[in-house]
């Protein structure tokens, strides 16, 4: 069920008409909106095994209506932690980049001191301070992928946190 939540507005990069026309919302999501945008997680490739997971906040993203891109905030095995994704079509726009900066608010204003995330794209995170764990052990054995078959094959991601 969507409510009016508070939205905010990302202008397309290009003109229509003459001036600058609203293309993307981004909002709070519903909790039973949550699966809706964890099938574009999926389609993105990364992890969904929510196991152990608290999602504590949603946000969709939407384009006259149609959902391309969300974001979830997430306490697992204690530590803070997101998932962000954008449909292919939509992504290279920043509003990835401003999923992240309203995910890592919500994340300070909960009380965290750091940000602990599995990236399946390392240099994308670094430009936002994220740095590499040196040794795995440091992260709780949910972030390690151990268990996964794809690890190693088709799937190199990398575990990262954000001090904040």
């Amino acid at each position: 069920m969507r409510r009016n939540y508070p939205v905010k507005r990302l202008f397309a990069k290009y003109k229509l008409g003459g001036r600058m026309q609203e293309v993307f919302k981004i909002r709070n999501a519903e909790p039973d909106e949550y699966p809706e945008i964890e099938r574009i997680f999926e389609a993105q490739g990364l992890e969904n095994n929510k196991t152990g997971v608290k999602i504590l906040k949603g946000y969709s993203v939407e384009v006259f209506d149609r959902l391309i891109g969300g974001a979830e905030v997430m306490l697992q095995d204690g530590e803070y932690t997101f998932s962000v994704a954008v449909n292919e079509d939509f992504k290279r726009q920043g509003i990835g980049k401003t999923l992240f900066q309203m995910v890592e608010k919500e994340i300070r204003n909960l009380g965290a001191n750091r940000i602990l995330i599995q990236a399946k794209v390392p240099a994308y995170w670094s430009k936002f301070g994220f740095v590499e764990v040196v040794d795995p052990n440091d992260a709780p054995k949910t972030f390690r992928c151990d268990d996964c078959p794809q690890y190693g094959k088709d799937c190199f991601p990398k575990i990262m946190v954000l001090d904040l």
